[in-house]
């Protein structure tokens, strides 16, 4: 009886300890985007990748890297949490950069464990649970042109990155190094840029800029930022996008010309994006202003002949009243264009001769004491 009594103990000790499988996981630090000229941010996630055969009650953990300090472009380092999946209180804490026998680190120390049945379940999907989003920005204007080069600390020595679950209730370190990953394409700054620089023609402005290399470019975003009549406007708008040229490791030129601008002072910067949806800022270093016209003028319209819908363009010196109208060839006024009062400036009217027969037309502006009227022609 006591025989069969211990044999009954035994298999229920052994059945027991068959369900105290450790978790195995993925970390991977991926997800970098630089949200500004200075500042990158990247996800640590954690994937449960024995969910069949285990359950992940996350504990705690530390999460410690190396990296390259040469970014900080002569700027202070910042590191900073920005947000996390889990409860507040199995967050880490204390994000640091450290400087420690030459080497930079980035450090997050351990959080407070709780007790057991208080832990968090880690998700075996997607991408799993992100621990926490990363923040690190330098007080430099912009990063310096080198790569991150982010490395898990993982040993031998202290301090590593350590990974902390409760295995049958028990706090138990389940660490494995070769299961910390970071994306292979973590660095934010994929294009060297040489040059940006603006020239001013009336109302329009050309931007030019030349890249010494590129990696994995897409191309170039160009925003524009602006201050009409003293009003100031911190949105940043997107104006044009230039492709390009994916990899390359010799000069290359780009131009976009921005048009049919307002009087008032612009800002331009471009967002270089890479295939991998990674983008940084270059800012053009200068203002660039639009000045009021020094002269009354209409110019010939464009497309012309046209069929049915054409530009006009004129300049206005000063403010005042503005009267453009349409005319056939018999002197018959056929549409008021527009009318009212403006402000100084460069206009473009764009004009739809739908409802007019083909034929030789005239457009007249009369602004103050100046008068000037032009041909066109439209054609169905």
């Amino acid at each position: 009886m006591k025989k069969l009594l211990f044999i009954t103990v035994l298999l229920f000790l052994i059945n027991d300890l068959s369900f105290a499988v450790i978790p195995q996981y993925t970390m991977k630090a991926e997800n970098f985007i630089q949200t500004s000229a200075n500042t990158v941010e990247f996800d640590i996630n954690l994937l449960h990748t024995n969910s069949d055969s285990s359950v992940f009650e996350f504990a705690a953990g530390q999460y410690y890297f190396n990296f390259n300090a040469g970014i900080s472009n002569g700027g202070g380092l910042i590191y900073s949490i920005v947000a996390s999946d889990l409860p507040a209180n199995l967050q880490p804490v204390n994000p640091i950069v450290y400087l420690i026998g030459g080497n930079m680190q980035l450090r997050l120390a351990v959080n407070s464990a709780p007790s057991p049945g208080n832990g968090y379940i880690i998700s075996d999907t997607l991408q799993g649970t992100r621990v926490v989003r990363m923040k690190l920005e330098t007080t430099a204007k912009a990063f310096d042109t080198q790569f991150l080069n982010l490395r898990w600390r993982n040993g031998p020595s202290n301090p590593v990155t350590r990974i902390y679950s409760f295995v049958d209730m028990a706090y138990t370190e389940i660490t494995n190094s070769s299961s910390h990953l970071i994306d292979s394409l973590q660095n934010p700054l994929p294009v060297e840029l040489t040059d940006f620089n603006s020239s001013v023609y009336a109302n329009k402005v050309n931007l030019s800029w030349t890249t010494a290399s590129e990696h994995n470019n897409k191309g170039f975003y160009i925003e524009r930022n602006f201050s009409v009549n003293g009003s100031n406007s911190f949105e940043w708008i997107s104006i044009g996008f230039i492709k390009g040229s994916g990899d390359l490791n010799t000069v290359t030129e780009y131009s976009f010309q921005d048009k049919d601008l307002m009087t008032g002072v612009y800002q331009y910067r471009l967002k270089q994006t890479d295939y991998n949806g990674l983008y940084e800022y270059f800012y053009l270093n200068n203002e660039v202003e639009i000045l009021r016209p020094d002269n009354f003028k209409l110019s010939q319209n464009y497309p012309n002949p046209f069929n049915p819908s054409t530009n006009i363009e004129f300049t206005l010196p000063a403010d005042g009243s503005v009267r453009l109208d349409l005319y056939d060839i018999t002197g018959r006024e056929v549409k008021n264009i527009l009318s009212g009062n403006y402000s100084a400036g460069y206009y473009n009217v764009k004009i739809n001769a739908e409802d007019l027969s083909g034929g030789i037309y005239f457009y007249r502006l009369i602004a103050g004491s100046f008068t000037s009227a032009k041909k066109m022609i439209l054609l169905k």
